[in-house]
């Protein structure tokens, strides 16, 4: 039983605390936390058999007779890897007025719907340049080859779906904007810079550790360039709390930090996304009509900017599937607040297809 820890929790205890909950109690309490709206389950019908409620389909996948688990055997495992039930159609051929989001828990067959969703988009729209990204460079090479699995069924539309990783497709971008990759800086050049600007300002009571993650989650990941922004940032999700005087002590040493690896030449992903974005607001024409993220529970604000300014603002230009109770990367933060309000376009897949 969780509701007395739930009711006690702080802000700095609560998300290690989800990690302890069930994932729909999680998933629930999470969406609160990230954006102040909290869902209200409707009331099961009494007499209802348990073993159709959705948060059990999460777990478990009846079988109604015989016939149908001989199917599921006898289909081809590579079928299995893109199949799409009947039940999630909707999502995939569906149109939105704006960004559109679709949650559940691993297995839900999020990946899937936005596999089928790009191609969907793809033949729907002969001249569409569609998106496909993920978090990682393995991710994105799995989605491909699900993709190509499809490709049967795609009548050549696949060479207008660019698959890519977050960082990948940025880096490819970065390249044609200035003729460079981007020169970024590691984690151990921004440790050595961020003791040695400790170091020289006489900085006591902060570790290296605390430095390099309030570096990571507040200045760079939103772009803070001046004190007044960092005295009124909110730090939403991290686990000790900043008053004004440690915040004024703390603030040289990052704007010292950001001038040295200026100096230097040396960037980080967060100012890439950052130029990117900026510098695609004042281009009329966008490299992508449809964007479709993948792993979107793991997206910087930085990156959820640029990829909400690769395509023109519009119906189905923006969709982002995710896991948002298993965050692994990222703090959670507003979606909202960078302009991508999913409100009444927000869905959440409960069946597991794993088990």
């Amino acid at each position: 039983d969780w509701l007395a820890d739930v009711r006690a929790a702080t802000e700095e205890r609560f998300f290690a605390l989800a990690e302890h909950l069930p994932a729909e109690a999680a998933e629930a309490l999470l969406e609160y936390a990230a954006t102040g709206v909290l869902p209200v389950p409707a009331p099961a019908p009494t007499g209802e058999d348990p073993y159709t409620h959705p948060d059990a389909l999460r777990r478990i996948r009846p079988i109604a007779d015989q016939e149908e688990l001989e199917q599921a055997l006898a289909f081809p495992w590579e079928k299995w890897g893109v199949f799409l039930h009947p039940s999630q159609r909707d999502l995939v051929d569906r149109g939105f007025a704006g960004p559109a989001r679709v949650a559940g828990s691993a297995g839900t067959g999020k990946t899937i719907v936005a596999i089928h969703r790009a191609v969907s988009l793809a033949r729907h729209n002969p001249a569409a340049r569609v998106l496909l990204g993920t978090f990682s460079d393995p991710l994105a090479e799995a989605v491909s080859r699900k993709l190509l699995v499809l490709a049967p069924e795609t009548g050549g539309i696949v060479p207008r779906i660019t698959t890519a990783s977050f960082r990948g497709i940025a880096g490819e971008m970065f390249q044609l904007e200035h003729g460079v990759r981007p020169r970024i800086a590691s984690e151990t050049a921004l440790r050595e810079r961020l003791a040695a600007a400790a170091a020289t300002a006489g900085l006591r009571g902060f570790s290296e550790r605390f430095l390099l993650s309030e570096w990571t989650n507040v200045i760079d990941a939103w772009g803070i360039s001046s004190f007044n922004d960092y005295a009124t940032v909110q730090r939403m999700g991290r686990k000790s709390r900043l008053g004004p005087n440690q915040r004024e002590r703390l603030w040289p040493i990052f704007e010292s930090v950001r001038s040295a690896l200026r100096s230097e030449r040396y960037t980080t992903w967060a100012e890439v996304f950052t130029g990117l974005a900026d510098a695609l607001a004042d281009k009329p024409h966008k490299p992508f009509d449809h964007v479709i993220l993948d792993e979107a529970q793991d997206l910087a604000p930085a990156e959820l900017r640029f990829f909400a300014a690769l395509a023109p603002m519009g119906p189905d230009a923006l969709f982002l599937a995710g896991d948002m109770g298993q965050r692994i990367f990222q703090h959670p933060f507003s979606w909202a607040r960078l302009g991508v309000d999913v409100r009444g376009r927000s869905y959440t897949l409960k069946v597991c297809y794993r088990t």
